[in-house]
């Protein structure tokens, strides 16, 4: 009888001790985070700069702080840029980052960029450091240098086809960011794995697990269920629907965490096509929507609503507007009767030459909280005589090229990285990436005028010009603040959110599940 009490006693202890060593052994590689994504990984700029380390990055104000880049001189005509490296990065694959591989990631970043007509050439003085050659100073170089979709380029070399070609195709997702992609399949995952050689602070992750979840409603029953750990980090945008956040806050030991970078949801219009061609049609839907109602009444005190184009919040965000967009429904009728549009055969609907004011929504797929706000929009405008049609797209931003749409469902506000669209290559700079975006050949000089100026006081006037043009041009239709919202599930702590809308921070992103 004793021995068996000996045996148990030293089977209990044994099952105690595996069970420890089990716990022990689980906790670094229970690390891994699930995450809900809305766009496949390879799509997100968010996914990039989990991967590919930018040459600077942002605070929130926008001011330019080191990364790859660990310091920088501008000669006193603005022309010449002598920038310095760090000398203790490495890509993923073993390259070292020097003078040269970064040549060849800003000349790859040159081809498509609209500032590059600005860059004479690029030399090399020793191994880790460039100098950079202008024609003209352009004040945002480096502030542009900051995006995901521009750090892609900060891929190694020998990560592209035929390797050291400019043109050449990238095969391996190979940079030198804080994690490592190990597999992606397309709209399905991506698998990432912390860079245990990263120069920079390192993430307490072994790994991150990109989920590809497009359908925001899908996100939160899967994060409910326990198959994703955090969702709404990995959007520029807000990917939850605000009407579920009081039920998620509720939810036992869910954390609901939100954050305002001051970027408004917007109705962009088709400035090239009638009936939008015309500011007074543009100014006339501005004044006809209800914001403040809508955004109450929706939303709550989650966000704000928006009465201007974009937001003063950041660097190069207006001086000089006040809220002029304030609900008033007989300042758009008058508006647009002054334009030729009354209802003349009395049923309901304006027209105006034997047509009648018909138009078309288009708005991209994932945009939680937009879906909602259009029909609001589209209910208020039904009420002075206007018709919206809305259309959900995945392939929206084909439409919005092609300029398929009278209306189209995007973002503003002054970011640092995007300065509200006026920066040269910007929505509202004719060679940017929004053909029927608002436009003119005045509006043109001044941006490029703005960003070519050294003299701050100077380049500050010009700006406060852009936006009173815009402001006076109507481009779009604010309706609120994008509030980012990030909701984690019980055992997920230390996530923070990024200096932009564009990045997340997971450094210090603990489990303890």
């Amino acid at each position: 009888m004793k021995h068996r009490s000996i045996w148990l006693v030293t089977v209990l202890v044994m099952g105690m001790v595996l069970a420890l060593a089990a716990a022990v052994t689980a906790g670094p590689d229970s690390q891994t985070l699930v995450m809900g994504a809305q766009k496949d990984f390879k799509l997100a700029g968010e996914g990039k700069l989990l991967v590919f380390d930018p040459l600077v990055r942002l605070d929130e104000q926008g001011n330019i702080v080191p990364a790859l880049a660990a310091s920088w001189q501008i000669s006193s005509n603005g022309k010449e840029w002598k920038i310095r490296l760090r000398s203790d990065v490495s890509y993923h694959d073993g390259t070292a980052f020097t003078a040269k591989t970064a040549k060849f990631s800003i000349e790859r970043a040159m081809l498509s960029a609209a500032w590059s007509k600005y860059v004479d050439e690029i030399n090399i003085e020793d191994r880790y450091t460039l100098k950079i050659l202008f024609n003209t100073y352009y004040e945002s170089f480096l502030r542009d240098m900051t995006s995901g979709w521009i750090s892609e380029n900060l891929v190694s070399p020998m990560a592209v086809e035929p390797q050291w070609d400019l043109n050449g195709k990238i095969v391996s997702y190979t940079g030198t960011g804080p994690f490592r992609l190990e597999a992606y399949k397309k709209d399905q995952e991506a698998i990432l794995v912390r860079n245990d050689k990263y120069w920079g602070p390192k993430s307490k992750l072994k790994k991150v697990i990109w989920k590809y979840t497009p359908d925001p409603y899908a996100q939160i029953l899967a994060l409910k269920a326990g198959e994703l750990d955090i969702i709404g980090a990995p959007e520029h945008h807000s990917s939850i629907p605000f009407i579920k956040l009081a039920e998620l806050k509720e939810d036992t030991g869910m954390t609901v965490s939100t954050h305002s970078y001051g970027r408004i949801q917007v109705f962009e219009f088709n400035c090239r096509k009638p009936p939008f061609n015309e500011p007074a049609i543009r100014e006339a839907l501005n004044f006809a929507v209800d914001r403040e109602t809508m955004v109450r009444s929706l939303f709550g005190d989650v966000t704000t609503p928006a009465f201007q184009v974009t937001d003063p919040k950041f660097i190069w965000g207006p001086s000089n507007l006040t809220p002029t967009y304030r609900f008033d429904r007989k300042r758009a009728r008058d508006l647009l009767a002054g334009a030729g549009w009354t209802d003349t055969d009395g049923n309901g609907i304006l027209d105006r030459a034997g047509k009648e004011f018909r138009v078309e929504l288009v708005v991209p797929t994932g945009e939680a909280n937009a879906d909602m706000v259009a029909q609001v929009v589209q209910a208020q405008l039904r009420e002075i005589g206007i018709v919206i049609h809305i259309t959900t797209l995945t392939n929206a931003d084909d439409w919005r090229r092609d300029g398929k749409y009278d209306l189209f469902l995007h973002h503003s506000g002054c970011l640092p990285t995007i300065p509200g669209g006026i920066g040269v290559g910007g929505k509202y700079h004719s060679a940017g990436d929004w053909p029927y975006a608002f436009h003119s050949d005045r509006l043109d000089h001044l941006i490029e005028a703005a960003f070519t100026c050294m003299d701050a006081v100077q380049m500050r006037a010009r700006i406060d010009d852009i936006w009173r043009l815009l402001q006076q041009e109507h481009p779009c239709l604010p309706l609120y603040d994008i509030t980012k919202t990030v909701i984690m599930n019980p055992g997920i702590s230390g996530y923070r959110h990024g200096t932009t809308m564009f990045d997340m921070d997971l450094t210090a992103v603990v489990i303890t599940r």
